[in-house]
């Protein structure tokens, strides 16, 4: 079983991307984190299906939002299992150079 971690950066990520789409459209916050969480399951069912990008990070475009999770496998953390730890969602073109600072 794959299990999903996230970073606290994540964390603050989602929370004020939600905001964000919220004051554009009452609403869009929570399809958001639908669409983000729908995500997180098609990372997790087949992580290997997404290459590394040039920010040495796996790229899962979210399909209804101008927004990208990024995420890395770590197989070193648990013995006999795979860990996705999901890095970041960047939202409407947002620069994703801080990725490289959490290498």
């Amino acid at each position: 079983m794959i299990d999903v971690q996230y970073t606290d950066e994540l964390r603050d990520d989602l929370v004020k991307s939600m905001i964000w789409m919220d004051e554009r459209k009452l609403g869009l916050c929570a399809q958001l984190e639908e669409e983000f969480h729908a995500s997180v399951a098609v990372v997790r069912g087949r992580p290997y299906s997404f290459a590394p990008d040039h920010t040495s990070y796996r790229p899962c475009k979210l399909r209804r939002f101008n927004a990208v999770l990024y995420f890395k496998r770590d197989g070193t953390l648990l013995v006999n299992a795979e860990v996705i730890v999901v890095m970041g969602l960047f939202v409407g073109g947002r620069d994703e150079s801080r990725l490289r600072d959490c290498q």
